[in-house]
């Protein structure tokens, strides 16, 4: 077995890596390895926009390889489908297209005491002129609607009347990226005030100042 340093070690220096989050981004740049690993795409922001960036890069990156390797994929249990779908698309030239081989690699799951720590904590807050609910996961979601009264017990969607009493709300909700802001739209039928356009705390941050500014 070699160790890092050793000759022979199987670097990576010629394979680009995509990464969208620059929370992602850091973590690979912190892997020590002589050369470096080559990554691409942190301030893309979204996964649509990687995905029409990777298209060009790609191609370009293997100009001289007659067949492309496929890109390798690695998702969590909950994700668009955007970058395949686009990086596949038939109607693309078929040097442009590329394979991409999905390998799932994480989950995640809801506390036991997240609903009913949640419920403690809109409690304490009850009485704020203005409070706002980031979520960073479409797991949760659901006790998370449920603890703030806004799902509908037969239909499991968000309440007519809720939605209906949109003006006089003081509680807002944000997502940290479009996963769980079409996680919401799509199992619960609610579309989040404030979907951050960088994942990121600072991007969340600026999606809700830009919100609040418009209220006034």
């Amino acid at each position: 077995m070699l160790c890092e340093g050793e000759e022979g070690w199987p670097h990576l220096q010629n394979v680009p890596i995509y990464t969208v989050g620059p929370a992602t981004s850091r973590a690979l740049n912190s892997i020590q390895q002589t050369p470096p690993l080559q990554i691409f795409g942190s301030d893309m922001g979204n996964g649509e926009a990687l995905a029409h960036y990777m298209l060009p890069h790609y191609s370009q990156w293997y100009a001289t390889e007659s067949v492309k390797p496929a890109v390798l994929f690695l998702v969590g249990e909950t994700r668009r489908d955007i970058i395949p779908k686009t990086l596949m698309n038939p109607s693309l030239a078929s040097d442009q297209r590329v394979q991409v081989d999905e390998l799932e690699v994480y989950g995640t799951g809801v506390m036991e005491s997240f609903e009913r720590n949640f419920e403690s904590r809109l409690k304490v807050t009850q009485n704020e002129s203005v409070r706002w609910v980031v979520v960073f996961s479409p797991t949760g979601c659901e006790a998370m609607l449920r603890a703030l009264g806004m799902l509908d017990g037969e239909t499991g969607k968000v309440s007519k009347a809720y939605l209906s009493s949109a003006g006089e709300r003081r509680t807002f909700i944000a997502t940290i990226g479009p996963t769980t802001r079409d996680y919401l739209k799509n199992e619960f039928g609610y579309e989040p005030d404030v979907c951050a356009e960088t994942p990121s705390p600072d991007g969340v941050q600026e999606g809700i100042l830009s919100f609040m500014r418009n209220q006034t």
